[in-house]
């Protein structure tokens, strides 16, 4: 903040520099006027106290403008309308005094330092506004580019996944083949039954790799959900073991159904593969807050771990692609909602969804 304190200050030296010399010169009026040297012309204090409002606004934006995320060019623009619109109202006022009678030499300066003011802090707001509306154009153009950029790297990464994906299924398929075969020939074979194990694991990479390829994309299609039916019916296709979920209470959210099954799955084949074959998994929605909770007593995620888990590869299980989580949070993202991990140590493990869409509660 510091350094952006200055940096604006730098950038705006024509409008507090210009603002010094009227308080300068209002100071150097002040003291006049108390030694009773000058008589005050009509209306004097209404624009004495005017060009004041106009020193404490430049106060106002010297305070504001690090604070505002405006960018260098946005400061440059400011110092021009500030400084035309102390110009511009100098000279139309200046017609005037050539034009009217004037009392004194105190009256036509405090008359300039008025029309300087008053015409400056006319300038500095409009371009404090056009500032401000051409950042936020920027600021959305850069945001339409980012999001055209994002999903072309999805659909390259999709067709890339879809590519290997089939250009590896095919001859794994052969191998698989040529497996099934000797395998009918050699039943007793230690070799071959390590194979088949292995060719099950190639074929949970390929699939995984290809959901997260695509998992990724923006969320447009969403339907009601209900939180409970959803998460009975995913459990239903994990293998579970002896392992246990309960679900508390529910809800009805708006989000691709397809997608949401991939999370309850992916979290709940975690929990079990993590918090061993006889878990507890519970599922319900968060108290205060527009979101659900999955969470299991198991051992936790090690502290160490816990920034690193939704890392796309990173596992601690020697069976574990590491693809679960990274599709978790995937999914979680497209949704534009939010993951956070908790737990940890040996208190098992909490994810918690939030900024969900929730339409009712059960």
């Amino acid at each position: 903040m510091a350094d952006t304190s200055s940096t604006a200050v730098r950038s705006l030296w024509p409008v507090w520099g210009l603002s010094v010399v009227l308080l300068l010169s209002h100071v150097a009026e002040a003291a006049v006027i108390a030694a009773g040297l000058v008589s005050l012309p009509g209306g004097y204090w209404v624009g004495f106290l005017s060009s004041i409002a106009v020193v404490l606004g430049v106060g106002y934006v010297i305070y504001w403008a690090p604070r505002s995320e405006l960018s260098s060019p946005r400061y440059r623009r400011i110092n021009r309308w500030w400084v035309a619109g102390a110009a511009g109202f100098l000279l139309v006022n200046a017609g005037f005094m050539a034009t009217l009678p004037t009392e004194s030499a105190f009256q036509v300066f405090g008359w300039i330092r008025w029309a300087v003011g008053f015409g400056g802090g006319i300038g500095l707001l409009i371009g404090l506004f056009e500032a401000r509306a051409i950042e936020r154009e920027v600021a959305a153009e850069r945001s339409r580019i980012r999001q055209a950029e994002l999903r072309n790297e999805r659909d390259r990464l999709e067709e890339f996944a879809s590519v290997v994906s089939h250009d590896l299924r095919n001859p794994l398929n052969v191998v698989r083949g040529r497996f099934d075969l000797a395998y009918r020939a050699h039943p007793d074979d230690e070799h071959l039954a390590e194979i088949e194990p292995a060719l099950d694991r190639m074929d949970e990479i390929i699939e995984e790799t290809l959901t997260l390829a695509r998992e990724g994309k923006v969320v447009d299609d969403v339907d009601d959900v209900g939180l409970a039916e959803c998460a009975r019916e995913c459990w239903s296709r994990v293998d579970a073991a002896d392992a246990t979920l309960r679900v508390d209470g529910s809800m009805t959210l708006r989000a691709d159904r397809d997608r949401l099954s991939h999370v309850f799955e992916n979290l709940f084949r975690n929990s079990v593969e993590h918090g061993g074959s006889d878990v507890t998994v519970r599922v319900g929605a968060l108290d205060g807050a527009d979101g659900f909770y999955v969470e299991d007593d198991g051992v936790g995620i090690p502290e160490e771990h816990v920034d690193r888990v939704r890392e796309t590869g990173f596992t601690s299980s020697p069976d574990g692609t590491g693809f679960g989580l990274a599709i978790v949070d995937r999914i979680v993202k497209a949704h534009d909602w939010e993951l956070r991990i908790g737990g940890g140590g040996e208190d098992g493990t909490r994810f918690e969804i939030t900024g969900v869409d929730r339409r009712s509660e059960g």
